[in-house]
């Protein structure tokens, strides 16, 4: 397996020599040089583990990228390197202008990438902090990083972030039960890619009390296709959150139904991610998402007539996913 910093564009470079090359990269006095198109919002750090491949790395730095154009930002991109000794590591740059309708609607991005031992993870947050753009805030994205070694990086690497994030459709375990020390300021990007999700539910059953919603509940049951483990875990998660709202609701009965998550049922390989109400009253309430395009449909009947009503659920962008996860 080659290194993936090998895998990703850019220029290698000593490491000592990056900062002095960004000084000299954007030089220019008049109005139309790259430097006035140049102008950071915020770092945002992109951070391999060792079994991320070239391909799913490549997607997740030109995803980064494109919301670059949108959020100018400083791309910090670390990448595992074997057989570098004695605590060096390399360094690549990498820059680029994206030219819009017009020369005025140009956007320019740079993307320092960092070749490291993962055992050293002081030094490794040394380097960064020198690589950050100071007064900026700062973001994390852990992407293959197993949760015993980001738990060594709370005290340096990950100290002064405002927000980490990762994707828990992806990785092998759930990065949210790590003892974060400050919780509230973790991301998950399903939890982003369910924003339209949720929309097209809460839409729908806006129209009936919540009191309707909660009598006679039996059973909620979520489904997913391996590839939205996450968003099955989240989307049951917004669901029980949603419930929990009938205790503050006058003589709105504690639904006291069971709850489920399990892969799509076998021979259903028209639907990618379910979520069905089950009533001891005969009520019933199902949407699903279907495997393919955007397109979603809801059956119930939750009042005195069935309905069955196609629903589009137009996935975000990769920019608007980031966005979501990171500020919201």
């Amino acid at each position: 397996m080659r290194d993936l910093i090998n895998e990703l564009p850019g220029i290698e470079l000593p490491v000592g020599e990056v900062t002095d090359r960004l000084e000299h990269m954007w030089e220019g006095e008049d109005a139309d040089s790259p430097l006035a198109f140049r102008a950071s919002q915020m770092n945002v750090v992109l951070h391999f583990g060792w079994d991320v491949s070239a391909a799913e790395a490549r997607e997740r730095f030109d995803a980064l990228l494109t919301f670059a154009q949108r959020y100018p930002s400083r791309i910090i991109v670390l990448c595992p390197t074997r057989g570098i000794e004695g605590g060096a590591m390399r360094a690549k740059l990498f820059s680029q202008c994206y030219i819009g309708d017009s020369h005025r609607e140009m956007c320019c991005c740079e993307a320092l990438l960092l070749g490291y031992e993962p055992e050293n993870s002081g030094h490794l947050a040394n380097q960064v902090s020198i690589w950050l753009e100071p007064d900026l805030p700062s973001y994390h994205w852990f992407c293959g990083v197993p949760g015993k070694r980001i738990e060594q990086y709370f005290d340096n690497l990950l100290v002064g972030v405002r927000r980490s994030i990762y994707d828990s459709s992806y990785e092998a375990e759930d990065l949210s039960l790590l003892d974060w020390p400050q919780a509230n300021q973790l991301g998950d990007l399903a939890v982003a890619r369910l924003l339209p999700v949720r929309q097209a539910i809460g839409q729908y059953l806006s129209g009936y009390a919540m009191r309707s919603l909660c009598e006679n509940l039996d059973s909620v049951r979520v489904r997913h296709c391996p590839a939205l483990s996450g968003e099955g875990v989240r989307l049951m998660e917004w669901v029980r959150s949603c419930l929990s709202d009938c205790k503050h609701c006058k003589d709105c009965p504690a639904p006291e139904a069971t709850f489920s998550i399990d892969p799509c049922e076998a021979g259903d390989t028209d639907c990618s991610l379910l979520l069905e109400f089950g009533y001891s009253d005969g009520r019933y309430f199902k949407w699903r998402k279907f495997s393919e395009g955007s397109l979603g449909e809801i059956e119930a009947s939750l009042s005195n007539h069935e309905e069955r009503i196609t629903t589009r659920v137009k996935p975000l962008g990769p920019e608007q996913t980031l966005a979501e996860a990171l500020f919201f």
